[in-house]
């Protein structure tokens, strides 16, 4: 990879242009603006990184100029203007990072790999092909676990391959990727490191040649081989029992957790009983009882959790002797319920499936549909059937936003018949009122005929598939898992929240939705964490240790990229001056928890449409 370097401090131009060598980068380095521009405007560089006091021309200016003429390789400001007014500044001029003298060499390096995967829109920190894997982290390759000896050349041929694994790449562009414009290899020096690296990756073990030679243009990276592609694969049995077994382990970690909260609020009410109350402990209490209740109903012990909020109610007012009378028979109840949980298992697979997508059928003759219904639920997809629209209006009216179905199918017969005609209609309506809802609610019609004028009143009366019976059980409910996941699937969700339990658990939870979820535990970590991921959606916490959610909210909405990123809020604090704090520092959404997954993704969904 090839980076321009402008600063006129020499000493940090050696010393910086060392230690990129190093990490295997080849760059220019210059001393003022103007040079700057003439090399940044005539050679292809994947990243420059730039002073903002420069000779000629600050970097600032360079910058804007950089941008105005439509050049879009990442931008690193490294200057010794501190402040967050000059971040603003140097970050509103197009620069995509901003790093303040004296920095530390590995953070750096680290920065310029994040902005390097956003470029390539590669967002893994490890690159890799099959059991090929390349780590620019600590430069070193490996295959099958063992190591591959590379020299520094071929090091950066086999990652220009792998970052641009989609592209053929000529001798002319490999050369200005990876050499600086005062080195003048001849095209038999890159063949010959080519040579080198394929002989070495084959000597390692590697089925096949990776790269391959495409007459007359140049070199490419190879398709990964179908059965590598296929050692992926995982049936959705084995990934509903590996989720099941998930949570399982998930709370037997928490159990021993959900006795010590317990212990703790049993330590506080004797504490008062002998008439030493105190604020704080009441507020420590209240949070131990929140975080109990959220906890348990997590896990799917719901009387547990209602316990535990009755709990949570009682500590919200005023102590006396009266509640803490109260208090005491609520825990002495709460530790007999978890004495009697045993096996979790059941309890655990139950709440997976309060959890999993939910499908509503319309069949008028819903015995031919029982088939395909147990083959729906053995993939983890709740089922209801109806029989009409006018059956179906009804269940609508009696039902929450949260007990709306994810998918309607639609079994239509189609006929010529006049009398036939107003059932019909009556279905085209119930399409339509379907996709009206906010949010819709997608519709696949299963019909006995194909036509394209059936096709066309599907479409304008809003529907989302049009599928031809005869099919199997399969197919449609393949239909079907595409649609629930077809505005989720594999939108990336980064949630930032000290809990571990609850980040333990949320991929779970969220599976069935196809979210890419990042979670992270120390929000010190979250800007190096933000750019490798680039997120569609960030979900935090309010309290966390040493930043707030708030806090990092802030500065979000300060940087030009992530500005418009949307944010939503998932915490315990559910009063209104919080809130308003949270909006304030510019939110999108706030969910109280404990989580209910179900919710929480189709908020997550609303926001990402």
């Amino acid at each position: 990879m090839r980076i321009l370097l402008v600063d006129d401090d020499q000493t940090l131009i050696d010393v910086l242009s060392r230690s990129l060598a190093e990490q295997n980068y080849a760059v220019d380095a210059v001393t003022d603006g103007e040079q700057g521009w003439l090399y940044g405007s005539t050679y292809n560089y994947d990243l420059i990184i730039l002073d903002w006091s420069l000779p000629k021309l600050d970097g600032i200016s360079l910058c804007q100029r950089f941008r105005a003429n439509g050049y879009e390789m990442p931008i690193l400001l490294l200057t010794a203007r501190h402040g967050s007014q000059n971040k603003i500044k140097g970050l509103d001029a197009g620069a995509d990072d901003y790093i303040c003298k004296p920095f530390d060499i590995d953070e750096l390096t680290a920065r310029i790999r994040a902005l390097l995967r956003r470029l390539n829109c590669d967002f893994l920190p490890v690159l890799s092909w099959g059991e090929l894997q390349l780590n620019p982290c600590n430069a070193e390759v490996t295959y099958q676990g063992e190591t591959i000896s590379l020299t520094a050349k071929e090091y950066s041929l086999l990652e220009l391959f792998l970052r641009h694994s989609q592209e053929v790449l000529s001798i002319e562009e490999i050369i200005e990727s990876l050499w600086s414009s005062a080195e003048y290899p001849a095209e038999a020096t890159v063949r010959s490191h080519l040579r080198y690296l394929r002989q070495k990756l084959k000597l390692a073990g590697l089925p096949e040649d990776l790269i391959e030679t495409v007459p007359g243009r140049g070199y490419s990276l190879k398709s990964l081989p179908q059965e590598e592609l296929n050692v992926e694969l995982e049936t959705p049995e084995n990934k509903r029992s590996r989720h099941l077994n998930a949570l399982s382990v998930a709370w037997e970690k928490y159990r021993s957790k959900s006795h010590q909260q317990l212990e703790t609020l049993e330590t506080m009410v004797v504490t008062w009983q002998q008439g030493n109350f105190s604020e704080r402990d009441r507020q420590t209490a209240l949070l131990t009882a929140h975080s109990l209740a959220g906890n348990l109903g997590l896990f799917g012990f719901d009387e547990a959790s209602q316990l535990a909020r009755e709990l949570e109610q009682v500590l919200t007012e005023q102590i006396n002797q009266e509640k803490i009378w109260q208090l005491e028979a609520i825990i002495q109840v709460l530790r007999q319920e978890l004495a009697t949980e045993e096996n979790t298992l059941p309890k655990i697979a139950c709440q997976l499936r309060e959890h999993s997508p939910f499908l509503l059928i319309i069949d008028p003759d819903p015995k031919s549909s029982e088939q395909l219904i147990d083959y729906a639920n053995s993939k983890g997809i709740k089922t209801l059937v109806l029989t009409n629209p006018e059956s179906t209006r009804m269940w609508l009216e009696e039902q929450s936003l949260e007990q709306l179905p994810d998918a309607v199918l639609l079994k239509l017969t189609l006929s010529e018949s006049e009398s036939e005609l107003p059932f019909q209609w009556d279905n085209f309506s119930l399409i339509a009122e379907f996709s009206l809802l906010e949010p819709s609610i997608p519709t696949i019609v299963l019909a006995d005929r194909d036509r394209f004028e059936d096709r066309l009143k599907v479409a304008r009366h809003g529907g989302y598939f049009y599928l031809k019976q005869p099919l199997t059980h399969s197919e449609i409910i393949s239909f079907c898992q595409e649609v629930f996941q077809r505005s989720s699937q594999g939108k990336k969700v980064m949630i930032v929240d000290d809990d571990l339990e609850l980040l333990e658990v949320l991929p779970s939870l969220l599976h069935p939705w196809g979210f890419k979820l990042t979670t992270l535990h120390d929000p010190r970590q979250f800007w190096d964490v933000l750019q490798a991921v680039n997120p569609n959606l960030l979900v935090l916490d309010i309290e966390m240790p040493h930043l707030s959610g708030i806090e990092l909210c802030k500065v979000l909405r300060t940087h030009p990229y992530w500005r418009k990123l949307p944010v939503m809020f998932l915490s315990v604090h559910n009063n209104v001056a919080i809130r308003n704090q949270v909006f304030a520092s510019g939110a999108d959404d706030f969910v109280d928890k404990p989580v209910v997954a179900k919710q929480l993704a189709n908020r997550i969904m609303n926001r990402l449409a």
